[in-house]
């Protein structure tokens, strides 16, 4: 890779590296992921999804299933096949929170995540078993968990697919934040791939070290404002799209 691109590549998953259901993606994206690993440009995938599904991932697209990626929405990383959690998990009711959600409706409106370790997570009904669901369902969701938890210090983004309570101070940023140090990575030798509110945070943190933004055509409006390059190009097709922008050895001859 050119000596001026960057050395790092972060991505978020849902909606970035995959269509908006997170459950498809596309043999060019795979194939641009795989050259630039071989060539020395690792990704760290930074979702929402937990560490063990971001491994189990990795397999299935061909990728080493071993590198660093920030999970639940930088609730931990996951590092030398280790999960470690970013915040002090002492200070974060997430029993009693997920009783005050149960409590004011949010199973009738959405399901919860079943495998989540840190964050709580919100998805319309029937997500997980693969139904189809609208921008407005996730509005609903995201406004709905606002109201039932005002008042309760913690963090509430949403996503692509749901709505995500975090620990209060906690995000992606925080997250890539705590594996970079770990990894003694700088912020200028990355780029960040994402689409969502929640991944504006991670943005902010590499741009203000000097790196790179690429948002695809279904990016979050204030997410287009911060990017580097935006494609014309929605989900997979897009993360490609950008990737080829910045990576010279991607580009058809």
């Amino acid at each position: 890779m050119g000596a001026s691109e960057p050395a790092v590549l972060v991505a978020d998953i849902e909606g970035t590296l995959t269509d908006k259901s997170g459950r498809e993606t596309g043999p060019r994206l795979l194939k641009s992921l795989s050259l630039l690993e071989k060539n020395g440009v690792p990704l760290i995938l930074c979702s929402g999804r937990g560490a063990d599904y971001m491994v189990e991932l990795r397999r299935k697209w061909g990728l080493d299933p071993r590198q660093p990626a920030v999970a639940e929405n930088g609730c931990s990383i996951f590092m030398n096949g280790t999960e470690t959690p970013t915040y002090n998990i002492h200070e974060f009711d997430r029993v009693r929170i997920s009783e005050r959600l149960r409590a004011t409706g949010a199973e009738k409106l959405g399901e919860f995540d079943p495998v989540k370790k840190h964050e709580i997570t919100l998805y319309p009904k029937g997500f997980i078993a693969g139904k189809d669901y609208t921008a407005a369902d996730i509005q609903r969701i995201y406004k709905f968990v606002r109201r039932s938890l005002e008042g309760v210090p913690c963090n509430i983004f949403y996503t692509s697919a749901s709505g995500e309570v975090l620990p209060e101070g906690v995000d992606k940023g925080t997250g890539l934040k705590f594996l970079f140090r770990k990894l003694g990575r700088s912020p200028a030798e990355a780029l960040f791939l994402g689409d969502g509110q929640n991944d504006l945070p991670a943005a902010r943190y590499l741009l203000g070290g000097g790196g790179l933004v690429g948002v695809p055509a279904n990016g979050h409006p204030e997410l287009k404002q911060l990017a580097s390059f935006v494609s014309d190009k929605e989900y997979h097709e897009g993360a490609s799209d950008i990737l080829e922008h910045f990576f010279t050895a991607l580009r058809k001859p």
